[in-house]
């Protein structure tokens, strides 16, 4: 629901439709059949290179990775959740909030 959405960082996504499994017996009710990765891709870009050579703060060559579009867990999460992959419920539990 909304909740789900705010605790993501997602707005103004009143549009998507979200997906839950009911569960059954054979996946002991979770509504979960295997496993599903999500990935963090980096790609060293120029700027990137240089804070790291530099020795900038984490969080500062973290600001310049997620400008030049690098794709967290929890966002490759919020897609397999909008492609009825997973749940945002499970997108949560294994993973930290953005910073």
């Amino acid at each position: 629901g909304a909740a789900d959405l705010g605790a993501l960082g997602i707005e103004g996504a009143a549009d998507v439709r979200l997906w839950r499994g009911r569960g059954c017996g054979e996946c002991r009710g979770t509504g979960y059949r295997g496993r599903t990765g999500i990935y963090e891709l980096f790609v060293l870009t120029e700027d990137a290179r240089s804070l790291i050579l530099r020795r900038a703060p984490g969080r500062e060559i973290r600001r310049a990775a997620l400008e030049a579009g690098m794709l967290t867990l929890r966002l490759d999460g919020w897609a397999k959740a909008c492609e009825g992959v997973t749940t945002v419920e499970e997108i949560l539990r294994v993973t930290q909030e953005d910073a």
